[in-house]
C-alpha cells in the first residue's frame, strides 16, 4: 500500500512539474502556478527530486523506471532553461 502512494506522488509531482513548464497566467488555473513560481523559482526542481525520490520508494519494475526517467527528463529541460535565462540573456 505504502509502494502505491509513493508512485502516486511521484506521478503528481511529475504532472505539476510538467504543466509548470508551459502554464498560461490568463486561464483559470494560472494562479496556481504563480503562487508556485511565488514561493520560489527553483520550485521546479524541489518537485522534480520529490518526485525522483518517491519513485525510488515506488512500485518497483517498470513503473520505477518510467517515474524516474520522466522526472529526471523534466529536471533536465528545467536546469537548461534556467541555465539559458540566467547566462544567456546577459547584456554584454
Amino acid at each position: 500500500m505504502r509502494r502505491n502512494i509513493f508512485s502516486t506522488i511521484s506521478i503528481l509531482s511529475f504532472i505539476i512539474t510538467f504543466f509548470m513548464l508551459g502554464y498560461d497566467s490568463t486561464k483559470w488555473y494560472g494562479s496556481f502556478f504563480n503562487f508556485l513560481y511565488d514561493i520560489s523559482i527553483f520550485t521546479p526542481f524541489a518537485l522534480g527530486g520529490l518526485g525522483i525520490i518517491s519513485a525510488f520508494l515506488g512500485i518497483k519494475g517498470d513503473i520505477r523506471m518510467v517515474l524516474i526517467v520522466l522526472n529526471a527528463f523534466l529536471l533536465f529541460i528545467f536546469l537548461g532553461a534556467y541555465l539559458i535565462g540566467i547566462f544567456g540573456f546577459q547584456n554584454p
